[in-house]
């Protein structure tokens, strides 16, 4: 599962420019890497954006979680 803070840093790293300027000064390889990683998470926020949609706004889709639920999305 990906852990909030990872995703946090991710956000500022291409928000700050660290991203750019670390794209701007890679070779070839990494560029390449750099783009697969962007691409994997676009593709990662279009399936979340469709699977979140469709559950919230189904008839149940907002009901409570079962009581026994301890599970944290921040796990290793």
């Amino acid at each position: 599962m990906l852990k909030t803070d990872d995703l946090a840093w991710y956000k500022e790293f291409l928000e700050s420019g660290a991203w750019a300027d670390a794209f701007n000064n890679a070779g070839e390889e990494l560029r390449l890497e750099m783009i697969e990683k962007v691409e994997m998470l676009l593709d990662a926020a279009d399936a979340a954006d469709k699977v979140v949609g469709e559950v919230l706004f189904a008839k149940d889709g907002m009901a409570a979680p079962p009581s026994d639920s301890s599970s944290s999305l921040d796990r290793d």
